[in-house]
């Protein structure tokens, strides 16, 4: 490939890499963070109890329980079963949930306030959900892009696969990194931003197929993904929910039942539809349709279905990365890191070739410890407080933001110093809260890895202190002689 045009693509990836930053950073975390967003909804409630399985006259007493209880309007009743990856029973219609015992007996009612905050921050920005998941799908894009233009700009990829060279001012070493980080992992880098934007493109793709192949009938192209609704006899009662539950023993004795959905409560069209995940398959899962009375209707057919319909039901999995247990989304998290250095290596990267400007250095080193500070506080104000999680995420950044202008001392050990605290903060007063429960696998599974980074942030942030402390002694060191007569 010519000089000329590894230089248009390095330009490229500089300018795309330096407007966008703090976008693709904050989703790049989020989204590595949101990994394991089932793990966190049990840590937000680690006392709730866990199970292993659920029989089904335990389903329809937690059903009928919570029914008789919150008797509003509603078009859908779920039931979550502890064969899914949360071990425990949740039923629910389309206004709130509960957890269930191993007898059926209500407990208490679901709350996964921050999850649900640190979810929409990757899908939206925490912005209005439509124009967020355009904004979020446009930066998925972009990563491909940055992915594409970053291969096309490396001059020797192959005999700079595994060189990283340190010493100096650091700055070989940071482009070394960013460069090893962009190589190593651009597969999976593609993989995330294809399937990010994906999920904001969906509705152009759609109307795109609709008017070039279905003469603009948008229904018929879901129809062709989404399978219709099973054609039955006007339906009538009480939906057989365990009955319904009972036969996937039966049909489908390999797969885990995900959760059910009643259909069309109430109304004619009324049917009964449980997912169940499929073993060595990455669909998000089958669909076993059931009338209202618990007759085996059939299958919805995401499992053998065409290739495009296989392809569009394994996004969800794709991105989140969860297909093979805890395997596969430590491995996402471990790459999602890699992505998320990225952004940050790459930004670093760019200050150091400006002379790194103090406010502009702050800001960006704000920006990074700081939203870990600030998902922690949001996590610690979730304990205490039943507002806006959003609000109270962004308040803290924007305090982050005037600290870092008014306060010259704000610079990146003392940032990770903060994140580093604020985290160990979050798991103290977690223990104070929940007592107990703070040490079961609920919540150990990410107590653990959140310690784990307290104490990386502060050996850290020690190491960088004495680096800038030893760097002040050389600037302060008098001239020598020979120099001050040369001057």
């Amino acid at each position: 490939m010519d000089k000329t045009t590894k230089q248009n693509a390095l330009n490229a990836h500089n300018w795309v890499g330096v407007f966008l930053s703090v976008l693709l950073f904050l989703v790049c975390l989020s989204g590595t963070v949101a990994v394991f967003h089932l793990e966190f909804e049990r840590w937000e409630q680690p006392h709730i109890q866990e199970m292993d399985n659920v029989s089904p006259q335990v389903i329809e007493k937690a059903m009928d329980t919570f029914l008789a209880q919150n008797p509003e309007e509603s078009h859908h009743l779920y039931v979550v079963f502890p064969t899914s990856d949360i071990p425990r029973l949740v039923v629910e219609n389309d206004h709130k949930a509960y957890f269930a015992d191993q007898e059926g007996n209500l407990l208490e009612e679901e709350s996964v306030s921050f999850t649900q905050m640190l979810v929409d921050l990757h899908l939206y920005l925490n912005l209005p959900q439509s124009w967020g998941m355009i904004l979020v799908s446009a930066l998925g894009a972009i990563i491909c892009t940055l992915v594409i233009t970053g291969i096309i700009a490396h001059k020797r990829m192959s005999k700079d696969a595994f060189k990283l060279r340190r010493g100096g001012n650091g700055q070989q070493a940071q482009i070394d990194l960013h460069n090893r980080f962009g190589l190593w992992a651009a597969p999976f880098h593609l993989v995330i931003g294809i399937t990010g934007a994906y999920f904001g493109m969906a509705g152009i793709i759609l109307v795109t197929v609709a008017t070039l192949n279905y003469n603009g009938d948008r229904d018929a192209v879901v129809n062709q993904i989404f399978t219709p609704d099973p054609v039955l006899a006007p339906q009538e009662g009480k939906p057989a929910i365990g009955k319904a539950f009972a036969q996937m023993a039966t049909l489908a004795p390999e797969k885990s039942p995900i959760f059910l959905t009643v259909h069309e409560v109430g109304e004619p069209e009324q049917f009964i539809e449980i997912y169940a995940k499929a073993p060595n398959r990455m669909i998000y899962a089958e669909g076993y349709r059931f009338d209202t009375a618990g007759n085996f209707v059939g299958v919805a057919g995401y499992e053998f279905g065409e290739w495009g319909k296989q392809l569009v039901w394994a996004m969800y999995r794709l991105h989140f990365g969860d297909f093979a247990g805890m395997t596969s989304k430590w491995l996402y998290f471990v790459l999602g890191v890699m992505l998320t250095m990225l952004c940050v290596s790459g930004m670093e990267v760019w200050l150091s070739k400006k002379a790194h400007p103090p406010l502009a250095s702050r800001l960006w080193y704000s920006v990074v410890w700081g939203s870990v500070s600030a998902l922690a506080l949001t996590a610690i104000a979730d304990m205490f407080i039943s507002g806006s999680l959003i609000a109270v995420f962004w308040c803290v950044m924007a305090v982050n933001t005037v600290l870092t202008v008014v306060f010259k001392r704000m610079t990146k050990p003392v940032w990770l110093l903060i994140s580093g605290f604020s985290v160990l903060l979050l798991l103290t007063l977690y223990v104070v809260v929940h007592g107990e429960a703070s040490f079961n696998v609920a919540s150990l599974q990410l107590n653990i890895p959140m310690l784990a980074y307290v104490v990386w942030s502060v050996l850290r942030a020690n190491t960088l202190l004495k680096r800038e402390g030893m760097q002040n002694d050389i600037n302060l060191q008098p001239s020598s002689p020979a120099r001050e007569t040369t001057a």
